[in-house]
């Protein structure tokens, strides 16, 4: 069944996208558009903070005009902090369209922890320290850089391991062959894995000596919120929006990364102890408010319609 015919028949939509992918900004449009049609706006979720490749664009400029459409295309929007609700009105929107809503909810950290596989267990009883890398093979997770500080930190600490996952399977095969030609003891220090479940995700997560967190376009990412409300120390690259107790690096500097890293296993029990999230909310809750508000509000303004008619 297409999306139009999804549209006709009463459905609301609600819509993820970010300033780093054309695809999604097309699949974005295409909603918007129909929706548009439909009389039924569609509810747009803005991922990402303010250092994508398409947004914030210059005032002025002609590339700008796509995502300046997209949002008054679009009903009302969503994004995770304040200075991205900011930088989306300046494309020319009223600022009660668009509100400031984290993507993690406290519920995020409920989790059930499970055995985990055999050789990722083999692998945190031989390394330590071991850090979890939540990593795509994209560009912006700047995976050379990340394997460029591991082998400056191995330096100083042989025996240390990284795990890079979260690979979608399309990913994952030149994730492989990336780390297919490294040389072996390099090899021995990296456990590469997909995707996982969410318990067994916070398993791993809580199983480790810290977080690395690499790519800079993110905002307020998720994951860091996780693993600091776990208690889990994390060094992530400087975007402007990180937590005050994650540990930041200039993004593109592989000896910054790795300084940071040598400096919490030296003072790995205050950092530690300096790590937590205060006050996690109920973002939940929050957004689906915020996608049953416009309903809401029209089926109030219907009934006022008939008292009025009364």
């Amino acid at each position: 069944m297409s999306t139009q015919t999804f549209r006709w028949k009463g459905y609301r939509f609600q819509v993820h996208v970010n300033g780093q992918s054309k695809t999604g900004y097309t699949l974005a449009l295409a909603a918007a558009v129909v929706g548009r049609i439909a009389g039924q706006p569609v509810a747009l979720s803005w991922r990402g903070g303010l250092q994508q490749k398409y947004f914030p664009r210059p005032e002025n400029r002609l590339s700008r005009w796509p995502f300046q459409l997209l949002f008054h295309l679009s009903g009302r929007i969503s994004c995770n902090n304040m200075q991205v609700k900011r930088a989306i009105e300046r494309y020319g929107l009223d600022p009660d369209r668009v509100v400031a809503i984290p993507g993690f909810s406290r519920q995020h950290v409920d989790f059930q922890p499970v055995p985990l596989a055999s050789d990722v267990e083999a692998f945190l009883h031989k390394r330590h320290p071991v850090f979890f890398c939540y990593v795509s093979f994209r560009p912006e997770y700047r995976l050379p850089v990340l394997r460029d500080a591991m082998l400056r930190f191995r330096r100083r600490y042989p025996n240390a391991g990284f795990i890079w996952l979260g690979f979608p399977s399309k990913e994952l095969p030149a994730a492989r062959d990336f780390v297919g030609c490294w040389p072996g003891r390099e090899r021995e220090s990296l456990l590469l894995l997909g995707n996982l479940a969410h318990d067994e995700f916070l398993t791993l997560l809580t199983r480790c000596f810290a977080y690395v967190r690499t790519p800079a376009c993110d905002g307020v990412s998720s994951s860091i919120l996780e693993s600091l409300a776990l208690g889990v120390p994390v060094v992530a690259s400087e975007n402007g929006s990180r937590p005050t107790s994650v540990i930041t690096y200039r993004g593109k500097d592989a000896e910054d990364l790795c300084a940071k890293l040598i400096g919490l296993a030296a003072s790995y029990a205050q950092a530690k102890d300096q790590t937590r999230l205060e006050d996690a909310e109920d973002n939940i809750s929050r957004t689906a408010d915020w996608l049953l508000e416009e309903p809401s509000r029209k089926a109030k303004e219907l009934i006022r319609g008939f008292a009025d008619a009364d």
